[in-house]
């Protein structure tokens, strides 16, 4: 009888046995695990490719980045050399032009002067000629008073030109 209970029971366990695996098989097909397993290794094989991807992307994104980095302080210096050059240029220039406008308001200074120089010259020599005009006016008219013969004598040759005039 014990022999018949094992069978039983090892029937039994079998029995389990095979429905436990017909259902785990059933919902392997049924709810297609393998090809999920299929579709979840495609993607992480996919994920892996563009990883891989963006890692030659990122790498080479790196190195034109280090290239650039490497040349630009020699950019920069060439940048600096460059305006100090610039600077030298526009400083000179400057210079120059302070130079050309100090020699041109110089000479302005200078004609200026020259002009005032002429007017006040001008001015001397008119009042010198109005003071010898009222010098001789004086003088002539003192002359005539004391000379009453001279005076007469003027007269008559004033009238005698006169007389000469023809119109």
């Amino acid at each position: 009888m014990f022999e018949t209970v094992l069978d039983y029971i090892a029937r039994t366990n079998l029995f389990n046995f095979l429905i436990f695996a017909s259902i785990i098989i059933y919902l392997f097909i049924k709810l297609d695990i393998i090809g999920g397993l299929n579709e979840g290794a495609n993607q992480v094989a996919v994920t892996v490719k563009d990883s891989e991807s963006a890692k030659e992307i990122s790498e080479s994104n790196l190195k034109s980045i280090e290239e650039m980095i490497f040349h630009l302080q020699e950019e920069i210096d060439a940048i600096i050399k460059q305006s100090e050059s610039s600077a030298k240029l526009v400083g000179e220039k400057i210079l120059t032009d302070a130079q050309r406008n100090v020699e041109v308001i110089k000479e302005n200074t200078e004609k200026l002067i020259d002009n005032k120089t002429a007017l006040e010259r001008n001015d001397i020599m008119k009042r010198a000629s109005l003071a010898s005009v009222q010098i001789a006016k004086e003088h002539i008219i003192k002359e005539l008073q004391n000379n009453v013969d001279l005076h007469n004598k003027l007269i008559d040759e004033s009238l005698e030109e006169i007389d000469g005039v023809t119109l």
